[in-house]
């Protein structure tokens, strides 16, 4: 018997409530419509910032270390201070959920440039400005979507930022390259562009590690990319239940010939891609490893896997 997807389907739009959205800017917890940054905050004019996104499951923050660990290492790269260490962070955090009392939310937090003194634009002289907002989970693919999987166009003519100018590993937000894609993509009726490297080797989407499934394990990109936790997830999930899984060089048409393919985020876990330039992946549908991954990746989540209750962290 084929197994089904099995899909959340409350967290939607329509379930949302944004009434509960708050912001954390300057020290105060605010309404979400009314959290600000000033208009010259080098952070929104050069995209001089990073920032991270995790997610919360039924009351508990879904591997919030792992968020922090590449959060502070996203602030060491790019030479940011966001004022306050890392259990700082954490009950801050904490502590905007449950003002929230949303059990599952999406919480993104960043650190910008901030503003510099008159008459420079030298980042060493800026004040730089941690901030952070919490928003209801609203699952990136609904289960419609799921079944029907991502249709992916592999953009050949925009290359991703290679790493010797923006390190990917710091998670940031120079997208330039993203959004010329994503605007191709459409134009081509696909739902999403997945980028290649300059050496013409496969290395992701907006806000997407890819993963092919070839000879019955898994390959994602080693190089170019962000290092994604939900990638990761589903690693340690392959592992345990024996399948294969490496990072390595992961080339055009191997992902063209792969048996499953499928995109990994925090909104979402993983997304299946079913079609890429037109041609289907595999069968077209979502594929057995792929749906197997998934459903044990919401069991566990269920049952508490990587799961920091938010009650669990001492306020600020």
């Amino acid at each position: 018997m084929v197994e089904a997807l099995q899909v959340p389907t409350h967290l939607t739009v329509a379930n949302a409530d944004f009434s509960r959205a708050l912001g954390f800017i300057d020290g105060a917890v605010v309404p979400l419509a009314e959290a600000r940054i000033p208009v010259r905050d080098l952070g929104l004019m050069y995209a001089d910032m990073t920032y991270d996104v995790v997610h919360v499951w039924q009351g508990g923050f879904f591997r919030l270390e792992d968020h922090l660990d590449r959060f502070f290492a996203s602030l060491a790269g790019l030479r940011l201070d966001a004022g306050m260490d890392r259990d700082a962070m954490r009950r801050v955090l904490a502590d905007l959920v449950r003002q929230s009392g949303l059990p599952d939310a999406l919480v993104y937090f960043a650190c910008t440039r901030g503003m510099t003194v008159p008459g420079t634009r030298d980042p060493t002289k800026a004040t730089n400005r941690f901030f952070a907002t919490v928003t209801p989970l609203i699952l990136r693919g609904q289960p419609a979507e799921m079944e029907r999987g991502q249709n992916a166009m592999l953009v050949r003519d925009v290359a991703r930022i290679p790493a010797s100018a923006v390190n990917p590993v710091w998670k940031n937000t120079h997208w330039g390259d993203f959004i010329r894609a994503a605007f191709l993509a459409k134009d081509a009726g696909c739902d999403v562009p997945i980028l290649c490297a300059t050496d013409g080797a496969v290395a992701e989407a907006p806000g997407f590690n890819v993963v092919a499934v070839i000879d019955g394990g898994l390959v994602a990109p080693e190089a170019g990319v962000l290092e994604g936790i939900s990638c990761r997830s589903m690693f340690e999930i392959a592992a345990d239940l024996g399948i294969p899984a490496r990072y390595g060089r992961l080339m055009p048409e191997d992902l063209a010939a792969a048996q499953e393919a499928f995109l990994t985020a925090t909104s979402c876990g993983l997304f299946p891609l079913t079609r890429l330039d037109g041609a289907p992946i595999g069968a077209g549908v979502p594929g057995p490893i792929t749906t197997r991954l998934l459903n044990t990746y919401y069991a566990r989540k269920n049952a508490g896997w990587h799961i920091t209750p938010v009650d669990a962290i001492p306020p600020p």
